[in-house]
This record gives C-alpha cells, structure tokens and sequence, in this order.
C-alpha cells in the first residue's frame, strides 16, 4: 500500500522516513502507522482528460451527401 508519512517515524523494513515522504510499504505496517495517525493513504490519481483523445478525421465522417 502506498502511503504518505506525515511525522517522522521508523519501520524494520525501510528505516527512517521523514515527513512528506511517499512509500510503498506492505499492508500490514502501512495499516498500522495509518491507525496511528503517522500516515495517510495516497489516493489514485485520475488522469486528466485529455481533448485530443476524442478527436477523428474528418474523412471518416458519412453524410448523405456523399454519396
């Protein structure tokens, strides 16, 4: 689980880790440092939409006065 450490703490399996840090620790230590309020879990970021994704050409376009 990805977290991201609001006061200086210290885990066995990575050390020291300084505020505004972001580490990706096993479940189990991520929970408990989250329960005592040491860390807060990093949301997923949505990816922006971008305008250029829904743009086609233009020959792809059928009217009837195509034909």
């Amino acid at each position: 689980m990805k977290v991201k450490i609001l006061e200086k703490c210290y885990t066995g399996t990575v050390g020291n880790m300084f505020a505004g840090e972001e580490h990706d620790l096993d479940e189990r230590i991520a929970r408990k440092l989250v329960a005592r309020r040491l860390a807060e879990e990093v949301k997923a970021k949505r990816a922006k939409k971008k305008f250029s994704d829904r743009s086609f050409a233009s020959d792809e376009i059928v009217t009837p006065e195509d034909d």
